[in-house]
Parts: C-alpha cells; sequence; structure tokens
C-alpha cells in the first residue's frame, strides 16, 4: 500500500491522474449548463433543438439584461468584465410556415444584413466554415458575419455571428460583441453546437 501511495505522489502519475480525471468528466455527459444557472425557457429551447451549450467557466461571465430590439430579441445574453466581450444567444426552431424554412443562408444573411451598421464605411465579411468545422458544430450549414453593428444593437465596435443550422431542428445564432478581440474570441464562437 505504501508503494501505491508513493507513486501516486510522484509528478507524473498526479498529472496522468488529472487528465483522466478531466477526461472522464468531459465524456461522462455530465451537463456543465447546470452550474450556470441558466433560464428555464432558455434551458428548454436548447432541449427543443438539441443544442449543447458550451459554459465559459473559466472566466467572470454573468448573465445580462435581454436586450430586446427591433431585429432580435435575445433569449440569453452574459458578458464578461475580463475579457471585455459580451454573448448574445437566440435559438430559433425551424417550422414550415416561416419564410425561411430550410433557407438558413438567407436567414442568417438577412440578420447580419439588420444588425450591421448602415454607415458608408462599414464592411460585412463573410466566413464559410469547412467540413472539418461542420463537424465541430454538428451542422448541416453554418456562416460567420463580422460586422459593426448598428448603435441600436450594441455600442461595441465589431460584432460576430455564428449562425448554425441543422435540418429539422432550426437554426442556433451566437452573436460575440467587443471592442478588441480577446484572445478567447475563437473559443467563444464554439459556445453553441448541436448534439
Amino acid at each position: 500500500m505504501r508503494t501505491i501511495i508513493g507513486n501516486l505522489n510522484c509528478p507524473n502519475v498526479t498529472s496522468v491522474m488529472r487528465t483522466i480525471l478531466l477526461l472522464a468528466l468531459l465524456l461522462s455527459g455530465t451537463s456543465l449548463v447546470a452550474q450556470m444557472d441558466l433560464p428555464p425557457h432558455f434551458t428548454r429551447l436548447l432541449d427543443s433543438l438539441d443544442i449543447r451549450f458550451t459554459a465559459p467557466l473559466d472566466s467572470d461571465y454573468r448573465e445580462t439584461l435581454r436586450h430586446d430590439n427591433d431585429y432580435l430579441i435575445d433569449d440569453y445574453a452574459m458578458a464578461s468584465r475580463r475579457e471585455k466581450l459580451e454573448l448574445r444567444f437566440h435559438i430559433r426552431p425551424e417550422t414550415e410556415g416561416d419564410r425561411y424554412y430550410q433557407l438558413p443562408h438567407l436567414a442568417a444573411t438577412t440578420l447580419a444584413m439588420n444588425l450591421s451598421s448602415n454607415d458608408e464605411d462599414a464592411v460585412t465579411a463573410v466566413h464559410s466554415f469547412g467540413e472539418e468545422d461542420l463537424e465541430l458544430f454538428n451542422a448541416d450549414w453554418a456562416r460567420m458575419y463580422t460586422f459593426r453593428p448598428k448603435r441600436s444593437f450594441s455600442d461595441r465596435e465589431q460584432a460576430q455571428m455564428v449562425a448554425l443550422y441543422r435540418e429539422g431542428r432550426g437554426i442556433a445564432y451566437t452573436i460575440l460583441l467587443f471592442d478588441k478581440a480577446p484572445d478567447t474570441l475563437e473559443g467563444r464562437q464554439l459556445s453553441l453546437r448541436f448534439r
């Protein structure tokens, strides 16, 4: 017994055990959502489209007031003072009566154009994701739009909108708002993924 306990104090064994524990927690299917105390209506929306929410537990994110405007009603919003980043989420189940039914490219582009500034010098960039990214998001279609937001939507200098679509489920938007892109931006773009 002393030999086993003595070996556990070895730095390599401790490191391996920590890695195994971390992997076990991640693979066990334990949801990190419960640790964030998400509002019930947002949790129901996520479940209705079978979407996984990756909580940014490594920072100081706190729920913020939802921002309702003419273009988009947030289902959930959170912000980090440390990262100087705001995240807004909008989940839209697919319904046959919707004018954008099975047309995610039109729905997302229309929303991006409505949220982006109309100033003459404002530019909107569109990023198409490759097959590996689609597999990562478990989506049938995905785009990212980067633009300067309308002041009625946000007073931040930049916005990124990640739009994910899964046929038969719907479309999920993650909107990232910032003045200067934090180092964590790429990871936060993965906040929503289909299961």
